[in-house]
């Protein structure tokens, strides 16, 4: 897969500042954003019907060679400039699979909460669904058998840029590395996966990370 030349590389383990990487990161994302939201527009709704189909093969058969049987998958309901994972997840809860996603709480914590597509779920101020219901901590996303991770983009090496609030840099650490490497799935669109994106050394790594063309493993290009 080729890789995205464009973005910013300031990183702390070149010696950049706080303030450099984080400058780069805001610039990065500003660039992710609208970007999403003109492909979205560009694709139209039979584009858009395409792109499903394809992340939603990928993340089954992701699933497959990764849970031999229904088990628990830390998810997340994606918002419409995100990559559309909604109808993989409606096969995996039909597949015997428990869905928990996150809802945002006080503190930049996340709480985990079953999902079921079937009930109808109140919208964030975000428009995003979270559902109602008892309320886990992070341990539900350390024990969950997989785990589908969102994000902006990634690098070659795996360094993950999010959306800034720092809820899955604080979690992912909990992981092992057989968590990490096994069965935890970063999710980006192909083209957001460059050579190299500005991070600090507490950022989260996803060695495995998946996008509408399949799996990319990080370090295994270039």
């Amino acid at each position: 897969m080729p890789l995205n030349t464009a973005a910013a590389t300031s990183n702390s383990d070149t010696g950049a500042s706080a303030e450099d990487i984080s400058l780069d990161k805001d610039i990065l994302r500003s660039q992710i954003r609208p970007r999403r939201l003109t492909a979205r527009s560009h694709r139209g709704e039979h584009g858009q019907q395409q792109m499903q189909e394809l992340f939603t093969a990928h993340i089954l058969e992701a699933v497959a060679q990764r849970v031999h049987s229904p088990g628990t998958i830390a998810a997340y309901l994606p918002t419409k400039s995100e990559p559309p994972i909604v109808q993989a997840l409606n096969a995996l809860h039909e597949q015997g699979h428990r869905i928990l996603v996150p809802v945002v709480r006080p503190g930049r914590k996340l709480a985990w909460v079953h999902w079921d597509p079937a009930v109808e779920h109140p919208l964030s101020p975000m428009g995003i669904p979270e559902p109602e219901g008892e309320e886990q901590d992070e341990r539900a996303f350390v024990d969950a058998d997989l785990r589908l991770i969102p994000a902006l983009a990634f690098d070659a090496g795996g360094h993950r840029l999010g959306q800034g609030g720092g809820y899955y840099d604080r979690i992912i650490p909990l992981l092992s590395d057989q968590q990490l490497t096994g069965r935890s799935i970063g999710i980006v669109f192909s083209d957001e996966i460059y050579e190299a994106v500005p991070y600090d050394q507490w950022d989260a790594i996803l060695p495995v990370i998946l996008t509408e063309r399949g799996i990319f493993l990080a370090h295994q290009q270039g």
